[in-house]
């Protein structure tokens, strides 16, 4: 690993006009409106914008409230349970161990993680062999729930997924379903972060979020992320909120809502701010490096970058909420990256990389623009009202880009 001796990360955004970063203004006041919009409408509780090009942030801002009971003003560091935006981090915590040769991509699952001999035993089984580990990383092991609600709380029953103990105890209960496709042959949204999390605990004999604390949060100078934060940390932790049905109105989520869980896993449990998560994106368009301090070798944090699905699928389209892989979009290492964006047909570089997350955060990392986007916000999925946050925001942005 690359990463400093703990010394401290001195890097800091600075703050910058929007013409000075070649944004028009306009375009950004309409984002800004909009948001203002659904919060006074009651569709969101609050929202944290922060959006940077290169090292210039030209908007960090909260609008709402932080929480509704009490009417506290939302603060532009507010707490976020991440959810799935906490698999890019997933996703660096294995290409530590990459660099050190612990693991390569046509690894078999069960080098690893030998737990996967169950599935392949399990009734319904279909797949005649088992995944390689680059099929973890693109939701392509065949490590499903289903494609269906039905199919996936059916699964989640069964195995009683939240009385697990451990993350080990998690992995060992995924592996009561079968594997339900050959691997690499479709795409469907599975757990194989957190089988990359188990990974990373076996590899490195530390808890998964100690790790991270280790060689990423803390060498890039993110003091306000992690699993278990302090005291003083949790004070500024926004409740989850859902939308009622009845009355339309937003009511505190409930707990199989809020998916909260009482260890770290890969694929979320862990909290941050806009400002922070900005910090970990900086990171990654500069391939493995934020201000004085590298955490990867340049040419590791470029497979961040890289698309990992093979032909077959990138002909094919599947669908995650608004997210569409196939038609123009890849998948890289645990997100979404598009690869033509005239095929996709959307306003983004060449090479963006993201991903959001249960409860509506979403972030970009764009290469070809150098822009880094992070949007936090607290209602769960999904928003119908709503026009999806990452595809409007990714519009105005870039209607806002003048050079």
């Amino acid at each position: 690993m690359t990463s400093s001796d703990n010394k401290s990360n001195t890097f800091a955004f600075s703050p910058a006009a929007c013409s000075d970063a070649g944004f028009a203004p306009e375009p950004l006041q309409e984002l800004r409106m909009y948001l203002q919009t659904a919060v006074a409408n009651g569709s969101l509780p609050g929202v944290v914008t922060f959006l940077a090009r290169g090292d210039q942030v030209v908007l960090h801002e909260a609008i709402g409230q932080g929480d509704l009971a009490s009417g506290r003003p939302l603060r532009a560091d507010a707490q976020y349970r991440l959810h799935s935006m906490t698999k890019p981090f997933t996703a660096i915590a294995m290409l530590l161990l990459y660099e050190e040769g612990k693991w390569n991509f046509d690894d078999p699952v069960s080098a690893h993680v030998p737990e996967i001999h169950d599935a392949l035993k399990q009734p319904g089984n279909r797949a005649s062999r088992e995944p390689l580990l680059r099929h973890l990383f693109t939701h392509t092991s065949g490590h499903s729930f289903g494609s269906t609600m039905d199919e996936i709380m059916d699964s989640v029953a069964r195995i009683d997924v939240f009385g697990a103990g451990s993350l080990v105890d998690l992995v060992r209960r995924y592996h009561q379903l079968p594997l339900r496709y050959e691997p690499g042959t479709r795409w469907e949204y599975s757990v194989g972060m957190d089988l990359e999390a188990l990974i990373v605990e076996r590899i490195s004999g530390q808890r998964y979020d100690q790790f991270l604390q280790q060689h990423v949060f803390g060498p890039l100078g993110m003091r306000d992320t992690g699993f278990a934060l302090s005291p003083a940390h949790n004070e500024h932790l926004v409740p989850g909120y859902a939308m009622d049905v009845a009355s339309r109105r937003l009511r505190p989520a409930n707990l199989l809502e809020m998916q909260d869980i009482m260890f770290p896993i890969g694929g979320s449990s862990f909290r941050s701010t806009a400002g922070d998560y900005a910090r970990f994106a900086r990171m990654l368009l500069k391939q493995g490096v934020l201000g004085d301090t590298r955490i990867l070798k340049p040419e590791t944090g470029r497979l961040m970058f890289e698309n990992l699905l093979p032909d077959p699928l990138l002909k094919e389209q599947h669908n995650s909420l608004h997210y569409r892989v196939g038609g123009g979009n890849g998948f890289s290492l645990n997100g979404l990256l598009c690869i033509d964006p005239a095929e996709a047909g959307r306003p983004v570089g060449k090479g963006t990389y993201e991903w959001a997350g249960a409860h509506g955060p979403w972030f970009w990392a764009d290469p070809e623009h150098d822009i880094v986007f992070v949007g936090m916000t607290n209602r769960a999925m999904p928003h119908a009202e709503l026009a999806p946050l990452s595809l409007l925001s990714q519009d105005l942005v870039y209607r806002a880009l003048k050079r």
